[in-house]
């Protein structure tokens, strides 16, 4: 045998990858292929929103460096059937059951036998199950049903949206009260009225608001971070007592964002959204799913903490802004 390559898309990287690498690594020569190009199925569920290969390459890496893997299993990209001709000898192809796994016994494996000669094998594994005993699957976790690790999500209808860059603007304009840095420290201003109105839920966006919170002793019910602020990677992580992760890039607001913050904000826990991507338009599915008499607060560079109570008028001003970006599909 030339090796194992373990061939998957590898998208939003979850616990069924995990177990994915775990069965790998005990395998001859073993390669972690991501699936790109022509190998990935127009017919994915909502396949449009999968995450870049740059970032999944990424990821996977991190996650292998994570568990002391890199020098036991190499990484891969193939964007092409024609490119597993490259792939010598006899291998075996470590795959989930499933349509995807069929595709590649009828196609590929056929086309390595006839232009090469070789008899490869497939070798497969049963679907991981979610917490709510169906396939857990990066399509999920697309779109909205559960998280990575494997939890049940409150679900969503809206659509993936993209901010214009006409109107990137909007997100410089404060939307609430700001409580400025002129005035002496703003999270100690914002703090003391967060004791003394009492929000039934306060939502928490960006690293930088969150955390300077919590160090006033103030732990928001959501804080929402990616890890990077105006000065750059931002290392500092909110205490939590459940965290979620999300995938949602720069100007863009996804399915799983959606239905995460509304998860999150009837978990009933103090709870952490990251966002590999950008948190900078999270404050929409804020005020749109808090109740009415709660808080979302976020940080302008060098101006303070802006303060946006959720009333039923900023939920229509929120929504009409919502509706003025496009529908990506």
């Amino acid at each position: 045998m030339a090796g194992t390559w373990a061939l998957n898309l590898f998208d939003r990287l979850h616990m069924g990858h995990h177990v994915l690498i775990d069965r790998l690594s005990d395998m001859p020569n073993p390669v972690a292929a991501l699936t790109d190009g022509t190998l990935v199925s127009k017919e994915l569920e909502i396949a449009q929103v999968i995450q870049p290969i740059d970032v999944r390459k990424s990821q996977l890496e991190k996650y292998l460096r994570s568990i002391d893997l890199t020098k036991v299993i190499d990484v891969a990209v193939l964007s092409s059937p024609e490119e597993l001709l490259d792939i010598q000898g006899e291998t075996s192809f470590l795959m989930f059951e499933g349509p995807c796994c069929a595709d590649m016994e009828e196609h590929v494996l056929e086309l390595r036998s006839n232009k090469l000669g070789i008899r490869d094998q497939i070798d497969t594994l049963k679907p991981v199950r979610a917490l709510d005993g169906d396939k857990m699957s990066s399509a999920r976790i697309r779109m909205g049903e559960i998280d990575r690790k494997g939890r049940p999500l409150a679900g969503t209808t809206e659509h993936p949206r993209r901010l214009p860059d006409e109107n990137r603007g909007l997100l410089k304009t404060p939307k609430g009260e700001v409580f400025s840095i002129k005035d002496g420290r703003p999270e100690e201003a914002v703090t003391k009225r967060l004791r003394s109105e009492e929000p039934p839920c306060v939502i928490a966006v960006g690293d930088v608001t969150s955390t300077t919170l919590i160090a006033e002793g103030f732990v928001s019910d959501v804080c929402v971070i990616d890890g990077i602020t105006k000065r750059g990677q931002f290392d500092e992580r909110p205490t939590a007592e459940i965290e979620y992760t999300i995938y949602n890039p720069a100007a863009m607001i996804y399915p799983e964002a959606w239905s995460t913050m509304d998860t999150a904000i009837q978990d009933g826990k103090k709870s952490l959204i990251v966002v590999e991507g950008e948190e900078d338009l999270m404050g929409f599915p804020a005020v749109l799913l808090a109740e009415t008499g709660s808080v979302m607060l976020y940080g302008q560079p060098n101006v303070g903490i802006v303060w946006v109570p959720v009333t039923e008028e900023n939920k229509i001003i929120t929504r009409d802004l919502l509706e003025s970006m496009p529908v990506i599909f």
